[in-house]
């Protein structure tokens, strides 16, 4: 999929700035524009043709926000696939691309991975926005798939149950179309264990580790290991990162997605 770059509105840094100092305190209401405009000592008038009312801006938070993490990660793959390190460096990389962009921005993260916020319903873009992050991962595991890089399921695999088969296929249908179903359960259950280690170091929590980076790499090699990826030999550096994500990732489509992200 496209970045969204498009659909993008930028926000101001010293609006964005105002706002997040708000969004900490209480939930969308206290992005009332007029009220933010007087803060800021804008003109009324300016703030409201950018920004009709406080969804109007709290939608451009979460869309840019959205966007950041999911460039970040975009390069961490991408950094690494230059040097000609393998497939599972590249899961790696990308994951630790999000874990420090998180890192760097607290509030845009909790903002669209923390508690939902009263009051506001995403619109359907902030879905596909929000996919951008899980889209380079999904890459990695669909040239993994074509280099005949992913395990088979073990013994240990569970079978899928009617549930879990329903959740497998309503993504199967939509971006991660032509990935097998025991892959993209094992990848649903990865992604959620990338969000809660991101948060435990977002939040503090890591910090009780004596060695914080080292545990996350750990943990991202050990989930890279857990979604199936087997194979860490250089893959050609040359080959063309972004034209290859144009090329094999389907689209994301809101209705096929249970949160942005997915």
């Amino acid at each position: 999929m496209g970045s969204g770059k498009s659909r993008i509105q930028h926000v101001p840094e010293d609006i964005k700035r105002e706002a997040y100092g708000r969004l900490a305190l209480s939930g969308p209401e206290v992005l009332v524009t007029p009220s933010l405009a007087e803060t800021l000592g804008l003109p009324r008038e300016d703030l409201l043709n950018q920004f009709p009312n406080s969804n109007s801006l709290l939608t451009a938070l979460v869309l840019q926000a959205y966007e950041a993490m999911g460039a970040s990660a975009e390069k961490g793959a991408t950094d690494a696939r230059e040097k000609g390190l393998g497939l599972l460096a590249q899961w790696i990389s990308a994951c630790d691309g999000m874990r420090s962009w998180a890192q760097a921005n607290p509030a845009e993260y909790t903002l669209i991975w923390g508690p939902p916020r009263p009051g506001y319903c995403a619109p359907p873009e902030t879905v596909i926005v929000g996919a951008r992050a899980a889209v380079i991962l999904v890459d990695i595991l669909r040239r993994a798939t074509e280099a005949r890089r992913i395990a088979a399921p073990g013994p240990a695999d569970l079978p899928l149950s009617p549930g879990m088969r329903c959740n497998v296929r309503n993504l199967a249908n939509g971006m991660l179309a032509g990935l097998a179903d025991d892959l993209i359960a094992r990848l649903l259950v990865t992604w959620t264990q990338l969000l809660g280690m991101i948060s435990y170091t977002v939040y503090g929590h890591a910090n009780e580790f004596a060695a914080p980076d080292a545990f996350f790499e750990h943990a991202a090699t050990t989930m890279g290991r857990f979604v199936g990826i087997t194979e860490d030999e250089p893959i050609g550096a040359q080959a063309d990162w972004a034209d290859h994500t144009r090329r094999t990732s389907p689209p994301a489509r809101g209705g096929d997605q249970p949160h942005p992200g997915w």
